[in-house]
């Protein structure tokens, strides 16, 4: 069930059409949206965008 959060989300949220180049940090390629600052996991082998990566806070919840 979409809640009325995810629909106000979608409809005036972000929807990510500036990108950065790619940047590869510690192992990591990934782009990120010039104007939320959400990063997403890039792969060079297929040359596009996999996936959103998990917040460093999200991260850290799941080790612990």
């Amino acid at each position: 069930m979409v809640t009325l959060a995810d629909v106000f989300d979608f409809i005036f949220g972000c929807h990510h059409g500036q990108l950065s180049r790619v940047f590869t940090i510690d192992g990591r390629t990934y782009q990120v949206c010039c104007n939320c600052g959400a990063r997403f996991t890039y792969s060079l082998s297929n040359m596009r965008i996999q996936r959103p990566m998990q917040s460093l806070e999200a991260q850290n919840a799941t080790i612990s």
